[in-house]
């Protein structure tokens, strides 16, 4: 009988052995993490959303309620016109500016809020893809990277997605 179509019982086991401690190390130490980290982003990244959506309702509230005392402002006017028509339009300015200032202050608050936001969480991700990067890279290569090494990748990669941002 040929000795290569023969079924080796110890090989056979040690085969299985070594695969599956392969296996479970990957599981622990590749996929596990890496689910994680991407549940926790698509958990910041929702939170972001509905702070946006919450500021977002927050104007509209506030549209509305700007709305409403234009409207209250116009009716008084019309009654004041009877008494005396410049107080009417004077009273019915100056709601009206009010009301524009307050909403324009409102609006340019929550746009830089909003904006702080999406860059706050734009250079987190981009911090962890270079260190997942970085991670990925050292166990690959079988040697640690010390800390400055890790620091001048860290910068130089974040200085080139700038530069790549800014063609855009």
């Amino acid at each position: 009988m040929n000795p290569l179509l023969t079924v080796d019982l110890g090989l056979y086991v040690w085969t299985l052995v070594i695969f599956m401690t392969v296996l479970f190390v990957l599981k622990k130490y590749a996929w596990n993490p890496l689910l994680d980290f991407i549940e926790e982003r698509e958990k910041d990244i929702a939170n972001s959303l509905s702070m946006a959506e919450s500021a977002k309702s927050d104007l509209e509230k506030i549209k509305d309620e700007s709305q409403k005392i234009l409207d209250q402002a116009k009716k008084e006017g019309k009654v004041i016109v009877n008494d005396s028509k410049q107080k009417a339009e004077d009273a019915a300015n100056n709601i009206l500016e009010k009301a524009k200032v307050k909403s324009d202050e409102f609006i340019v608050d929550a746009k830089s809020k909003i904006e702080i936001e999406k860059q706050r969480a734009i250079k987190e991700i981009k911090e962890e893809v270079v260190d997942l990067s970085i991670d990925l890279a050292s166990k690959i290569l079988q040697r640690n990277v010390n800390d400055d090494d890790n620091d001048k990748f860290i910068k130089s990669s974040l200085e080139a997605m700038n530069i790549d941002e800014a063609k855009s």
